[in-house]
C-alpha cells in the first residue's frame, strides 16, 4: 500500500483548467500543497493544465505512476481501469459518482468497474469518494482547499461530507493529520485493507475512522487482531437507532441488535467507540497529544471553585479514572510552597487571582504524588486571572510533565485566545470540565486495557453435532425455520446442557400420568413452532400440585392457545420438573456481520423491564467470560448481595461455553434463547428451562 499513502507520482485524470470543475479543483489543490512529486494532468485534449503538462492519457506519460485519481463521467470509469492496467497502474482513487449510490443502473456500472479492475489488478478507494490528503508529502487530491498541518493522526471515513468536517475541525484546532483516507462506496479497498500500512506508517499514532457500516465484519476483525503496531483507534460509527429497531424474535433481539454487537466488537478489539462526533474529536485530540495514562488517579487544578466541582463530578461518573486522595507529603508540600491556595482537597483551588506561577508550582507538586496519573487544569476567564500567561506556561512545561495532561478554560472571547496558545502549543485543550475529564479517561480506557491477559476458552470436547444437525435439517425439510421447545431442548441435550425432567403429551389423562411420574411440582407449556411467547397467549401454567391439576391446566392452555391463535400447529403440551433458583437469560444471535455474539443477564421478567444484558462476542475468552458475567446485576444476585444464597455460578460459566459451542458447531442457527435458566445452590449445578432456536432462512 505504499504506492497509495506515499506516492511518488500522481495522475490526475479529468484535469481541467477551470478550478470550478472537480478535476480542476484537483491539480490546484495539489499544486497549493506543493506535492513533493510529480503531477500529470490527463485530458485528451493535452496542451499544458495550470502551468503543467498535459497528457492525453495514462499511456502518454511513459513512466511509472504511483496513484491515479478519477475524476471522469462515470460511464467513462470502467475503460479508464482498462487504461490504468495497460499503463502498470495499480492503484487509484475514484471521486466520480453516479454509481451503486445513485441507481440500479449506476449499480450495474459499479459491478463493471469491480470487474475491470480486478482483471487489471487494481486496487482503488470509491468510487463516489472524497479522495485522499496526506499533508507531509503534499498530497491534497480531495476537492477541500483547506490543508491541515502534518501530523500524527490518521483518518478513514466512509462520508465525504463528515470526512470534510473532520478537515475543518483539524485546520481549525491546529490538529496534524498524517493520512486522510476516504472510502465512499468502497467497491475494492476498506478500512481494513489499510489498518496494516497504518499500524506501520511511522508518523501514525492515532487512527479515526467514521463508518456508516462495515462491509465483512470478520475480515475487520483479523485486521485489527493482526496489526503489527497497536495503536489507539477511535471510531464514530453512524446509524445506531436505523440498527438497533431490526426486528428480531427472541426477548433479548431488539438489546442484542446489530448495532449493539458493534459495540461488543469495538470493546473486544479495545478499539474506543465515540457516540458523538465531538466525543470522536476529543478522544483523537488526547491521543494525538499524550503519552497513555498508567494510573487511575488523577489530579484537579483550578482557579475556579465552580469548574472544579464540575470536574470533580465529571470524575465521579467515569467509569476508570478517579480524582485521588493526595498523599500527606504532597499537601504538605502544597501548604509549603504554595500558601495562597484557597483549597488543599482535591481538586487544589490556587483562588481566582492565581499568578501563572502558582500553577507551576502545583503541578510540579501533583505530578510526583505516587497515585497521580493524569492532571486536569480548570481556568475561569475572571478579570484577576491572565489565562494567555497560562497557556503559554504549560506549553513551555508540556515536556516536563510526566503524565498526561489537559486543560479547560471555560468561556469565550479570552479563553479563545488562550485556547489558541495551546493548540499551537499541540497541548489539548477542551471547552468544558466534562470534556477535558472525559478525555484522560478515554485515555485510560484504552491504555488500561492493554496488554490484559488473554485466556483460552475452556470449552468441553462434547460431540452433538450430528443430533443438531438431524433436528435442523428436519425443520428445514418441513419448511420451518424454527424449533420447538423440545427439539431445541434436544440439542441441548446433546452438547450437555442440563434441563430438567420432562414430557410431551396430547391429552389430559397421559397429562396426568406423566406429571405423577416426573413429580410434582411442575410446569405445564404449550408446544407449537408458530407459538414463540407462550405466556402471551395462555399457554403455560406453573405449579401443578396433583394429577387433577394437570388435567384441568391441559385443557385451559390448549382452549386458550387456540383462540389467542387460530390455525397454530400445536404439537402438544410440554411438562417440565419444576426447579429453583435465580432466574438468568442466555441467548446467542449470529449477526450477519460479526457472527456469534453470547447475551446474559437477568431473566424471566426482568429481562425487558430492566434491559440490562451483557454480550460477549465469540470467540471469547475466559476473562471476557468472566467479565461478561460479573458486569450484570443477575451477578451480584447469584454471587450473595445481601445476604442471598449464593448460586452456582460455575455450571452457569459451564452452560455457556456449550451454548458457545452449539453457536461454532451449527452455523444454521441464527438465534437462540434460553430464558430462563435456573441456575441453584453453589455446587447444585443449573438448567436451561425453556429453548427457543430460530434458524438462518434456508
Amino acid at each position: 500500500m505504499q504506492s497509495l499513502l506515499n506516492p511518488k507520482s500522481v495522475a490526475i485524470i479529468g484535469a481541467s483548467n477551470d478550478v470550478t470543475k472537480l478535476g480542476g479543483m484537483l491539480v490546484r489543490n495539489m499544486i497549493d500543497a506543493k506535492f513533493q512529486g510529480k503531477i500529470y494532468p490527463i485530458n485528451p485534449k493535452g496542451g499544458e493544465i495550470q502551468g503543467l503538462k498535459a497528457y492525453k492519457n495514462v499511456l502518454e506519460i511513459g513512466e511509472p505512476v504511483d496513484l491515479a485519481v478519477i475524476a471522469v463521467k462515470a460511464q467513462l470509469v470502467p475503460d479508464t481501469m482498462d487504461e490504468l492496467g495497460k499503463a502498470g497502474i495499480k492503484f487509484a482513487s475514484i471521486l466520480t459518482a453516479g454509481f451503486k449510490e445513485d441507481s440500479p443502473e449506476g449499480a450495474e456500472l459499479e459491478k463493471e468497474l469491480v470487474k475491470r479492475a480486478e482483471k487489471n489488478g487494481i486496487k482503488f478507494l470509491g468510487p463516489n469518494s472524497f479522495g485522499i490528503m496526506i499533508p507531509r508529502i503534499g498530497v491534497n487530491a480531495t476537492f477541500a482547499h483547506l490543508l491541515p498541518r502534518a501530523g500524527n493522526i490518521t483518518i478513514f471515513s466512509q462520508s465525504g461530507a463528515v470526512g470534510s468536517s473532520i478537515i475543518d475541525w483539524a485546520y481549525r484546532n491546529r490538529m496534524g493529520l498524517a493520512n486522510f483516507i476516504t472510502f465512499g462506496n468502497k467497491a475494492s479497498l476498506d478500512e481494513a485493507d489499510l489498518l496494516e500500512a497504518a499500524a506501520q506508517d511511522p508518523n501514525t499514532k492515532v487512527i479515526g475512522m467514521y463508518l456508516e457500516g462495515i462491509s465483512n465484519g470478520q475480515k475487520f476483525i483479523k485486521a485489527v487482531e493482526n496489526m503489527s503496531v497497536k495503536k489507539p483507534i477511535v471510531v464514530f460509527k453512524s446509524g445506531r437507532t436505523q440498527a438497533g429497531s431490526a426486528a428480531a424474535s427472541s426477548h433479548t433481539g431488539s438489546l442484542a441488535g446489530s448495532d449493539a454487537v458493534n459495540s461488543v466488537v469495538f470493546k473486544k478489539l479495545n478499539i474506543f467507540r465515540a457516540k458523538d462526533l465531538d466525543e470522536m474529536f476529543d478522544a483523537l485530540c488526547v491521543f494525538s497529544t499524550c503519552s497513555p495514562m498508567k494510573k487511575d488517579g488523577i489530579a484537579i487544578i483550578t482557579n475556579a471553585g465552580g469548574l472544579g466541582v464540575m470536574s470533580a463530578d465529571a470524575t465521579f461518573d467515569a467509569p476508570t479514572i478517579h480524582a485521588v486522595k493526595f498523599s500527606q507529603e504532597t499537601l504538605d508540600r502544597i501548604k509549603t510552597e504554595v500558601p495562597t491556595v484557597a483549597g488543599l482537597t482535591n481538586p487544589i483551588d490556587v483562588r481566582g487571582d492565581a499568578k501563572p506561577q502558582y500553577f507551576k508550582q502545583v503541578i510540579e507538586i501533583v505530578m510526583n504524588d505516587p497515585e497521580v496519573g493524569g492532571i486536569v487544569v480548570m481556568g475561569s476567564p475572571l478579570d484577576t486571572a491572565d489565562l494567555e500567561s497560562v497557556a503559554e506556561m504549560l506549553v513551555e512545561m508540556r515536556d516536563d510533565i510526566p503524565c498526561p495532561t489537559t486543560v479547560c478554560f471555560a468561556g469565550g472571547e479570552k479563553c479563545e485566545r488562550a485556547g489558541n496558545i495551546l493548540r499551537e502549543g499541540m497541548f489539548p485543550c477542551f471547552p468544558t470540565p466534562d470534556r477535558a475529564v472525559r478525555a484522560l479517561d478515554i485515555l485510560r480506557y484504552r491504555t488500561g486495557r492493554v496488554g490484559e491477559p488473554a485466556t483460552a476458552l475452556k470449552i468441553p470436547v462434547v460431540k452433538g453435532r450430528d443430533v443438531a444437525k438431524s433436528i435442523i435439517d428436519r425443520a428445514f425439510s418441513e419448511g420451518r425455520n424454527s424449533l420447538t421447545e423440545s427439539e431445541g431442548k434436544e440439542i441441548f441435550k446433546a452438547y450437555g446442557v442440563p434441563t430438567p425432567g420432562e414430557a410431551i403429551v396430547n391429552s389430559a389423562d397421559d397429562a396426568a400420568k406423566e406429571c405423577d411420574r416426573i413429580g410434582y411440582p411442575v410446569v405445564m407449556k404449550i408446544v407449537s413452532p408458530d407459538i414463540k411467547h407462550k405466556t402471551d397467549v395462555g399457554g403455560v401454567v406453573v405449579g401443578v400440585k396433583d394429577a387433577a391439576e394437570a388435567k384441568a391446566s391441559y385443557t385451559r392452555i390448549m382452549d386458550s392457545c387456540t383462540k389467542n391463535v387460530p390455525g397454530a400447529n400445536i404439537v402438544g403440551v410440554s411438562i417440565q420438573q419444576m426447579v429453583s433458583g435465580q432466574e438468568v437469560i442466555l441467548s446467542m444471535i449470529r449477526d450477519d456481520q460479526f457472527g456469534p455474539v453470547v447475551s446474559f443477564g437477568l431473566g424471566g421478567i426482568y429481562v425487558e423491564i430492566l434491559r440490562e444484558i451483557s454480550q460477549a462476542h465469540v470467540p471469547m475468552t475466559e476473562e471476557q467470560l468472566d467479565q461478561m458475567i460479573t458486569s450484570t446485576k443477575a451477578y451480584k444476585l447469584m454471587s450473595g448481595a445481601r445476604g442471598l444464597p449464593v448460586a452456582d455460578i460455575e455450571a452457569m460459566k459451564d452452560t455457556i461455553r456449550r451454548i458457545v459451542l452449539i453457536s461454532v458447531d451449527n452455523p444454521e442457527i441464527h438465534e437462540l434463547e434460553i430464558n430462563p435458566v435456573i441456575v441453584g445452590l453453589k455446587g447444585k449445578g443449573c438448567w436451561a428451562v425453556d429453548a427457543l432456536v430460530t434458524l438462518k432462512k434456508a
